[in-house]
């Protein structure tokens, strides 16, 4: 009774400690993405040409006046609070996914339930969904350097899956938001939902049906990560010398999902057979 108690102390301890870690990645990335805009803005032509006049204003006065100066300080805090948010978003993400295996792992070895075990794997693989669609997946900053100014950006874009769906359906962009809507959001949810229906029914017509749409499903299952790629495809087509690209956590998230999934439906149809 003891080490019942005790297995199942740990297993939802695990299981919080993945929500955990699944929402600080997320916040964490959203926070880079904010302190970078913060930081673009900053390095806009106007703004530089303003930072260029403090600088020349400062210099003239030997330091009386001290505009520059505090702008620099403003920058490195920014600049420091922007690295700081990327490494918990990182540390997060692999603190996520390590913790998924130990959980699978702990799963196996003291449960013993194949079932319970595909559940997991299911409700992991979930988390990992809803991370990819909320979190960025791309960051994109245009810039060069121009004389007097230095490096100066032009554009600053950080992209989710949801947001880009948001941005295409308002800018009329129907033809390209539904597909992606369909399937890198409705398909992997209802994929998720007949799996887990699938698991749940006991052995007869109803599972049998559960598995042939699972089945069906999964003809589109390289279709997500399809869609992900022709996304950042459409973001980085105008890529030049003068772009940084930068993938974020929210890619990761969602092909975790992907390779998940498609290990819970090789399981599921052989385990229900």
């Amino acid at each position: 009774m003891l080490r019942k108690n005790l297995i199942t102390i740990i297993y939802f301890l695990l299981i919080l400690m993945l929500l955990a870690t699944g929402w600080i990645a997320y916040s964490a990335a959203c926070d880079y993405e904010r302190q970078t805009e913060v930081l673009t803005d900053r390095l806009h032509t106007q703004p530089k040409a303003i930072s260029l006049l403090k600088e020349i204003f400062e210099g003239i006065t030997i330091g009386i006046y001290g505009g520059y100066s505090q702008e620099l300080e403003e920058l490195q805090t920014i600049v420091a609070a922007r690295d700081s948010d990327k490494e918990r978003a990182i540390l997060a993400t692999l603190s996520f996914f390590l913790l998924a295996g130990v959980l699978l792992v702990f799963i196996y070895a003291f449960i013993s339930n194949k079932a319970f075990f595909i559940f997991a794997m299911l409700m992991v693989s979930s988390m990992a969904l809803a991370v990819g669609l909320l979190a960025p997946i791309l960051m994109i900053v245009s810039y060069k350097d121009v004389p007097l100014l230095g490096h100066v950006v032009f554009m600053f874009q950080s992209k989710g899956i949801i947001t880009t769906i948001e941005t295409l359906l308002t800018s009329g962009n129907l033809l390209v938001a539904i597909p992606l809507l369909l399937f890198s959001v409705i398909i992997p949810f209802l994929k998720t939902l007949v799996m887990g229906l699938a698991l749940f029914t006991p052995v007869g017509t109803m599972a049998s049906q559960s598995l042939r749409l699972i089945k069906y499903i999964g003809k589109w299952s390289m279709a997500d990560v399809f869609v992900v790629a022709l996304l950042l495809t459409y973001f980085t087509i105008n890529k030049d010398q003068s772009t940084y690209a930068e993938v974020q956590i929210g890619l990761y998230f969602f092909l975790g999902y992907v390779i998940l999934s498609m290990i819970v439906s090789h399981l599921l149809t052989h385990a229900k057979k």
